[in-house]
């Protein structure tokens, strides 16, 4: 189920610089900020009849600072739906589907209200390791119904993105995933590089807790 708007704000800008202006954060993958064509803003909804994931492979080994997501919303009048974000390691160990295996998991509320896109900041606390070589799973789900609920904006003119969702009506707890163009859930994912993170030792792991510290 996909939601169209037609209202194009200036809320995408500005949200843009809020993760982009981390002191001292590596991207790990950045879809862009969505950018909506003619018919504006399109985007899955991600209420209690679907689940929406989108994946990315570390090219380095990382600790997890943070992640975006853009979102709008069906609710109009208030900001404040919810979902949640897992992270999830990849069910098969490829590049196939979200696993069971949760690293860290965040309880959000939109700061969306109606069809202008923002860019809601899940924070990690855990910091989990992203493996270089490795695909990760970000899924969001949502128990609010249709009609008032979240919406995971496109990066439209992102290609070559692997996404999916579960549709719980009509095919629960299955996930249909695929290689999508131009239909990529827009999404930012921070972390801070660990080099030789194999063979990284106690001092290593002191040195980058000192580092997180320095920049909070």
């Amino acid at each position: 189920m996909n939601r169209i708007c037609l209202s194009v704000g200036a809320a995408a800008a500005v949200a843009a610089s809020m993760l982009g202006a981390s002191a001292g954060a590596a991207t790990i993958w950045d879809t862009g900020s969505p950018k909506g064509g003619f018919f504006g803003y399109t985007g899955y909804d991600v209420f209690v009849g679907q689940s929406v994931a989108v994946a990315f492979t570390a090219n380095q080994s990382y600790s997890l600072d943070r992640i975006g997501l853009w979102m709008m919303s069906n609710d109009w009048e208030n900001s404040g739906r919810t979902y949640t974000i897992s992270l999830r390691t990849d069910a098969n160990g490829g590049a196939t589907e979200p696993g069971n295996t949760i690293l860290e998991s965040w309880n959000m509320a939109t700061g969306a209200v109606g069809w202008s896109p923002v860019l809601d900041i899940a924070e990690s606390v855990l910091h989990p390791i992203l493996e270089a070589g490795k695909t990760y799973w970000i899924v969001a789900e949502s128990t609010e119904e249709p009609f008032v609920d979240p919406v995971w904006v496109w990066a439209n003119y992102w290609d070559g993105a692997l996404s999916g969702n579960i549709d719980w009506v009509n095919n629960p707890g299955v996930w249909q995933t695929g290689v999508t163009y131009g239909s990529t859930p827009g999404t930012v994912v921070e972390g801070t590089l660990i080099p030789g993170v194999g063979t990284l030792g106690l001092a290593g792991m002191v040195g980058l807790g000192a580092a997180r510290r320095r920049r909070r």
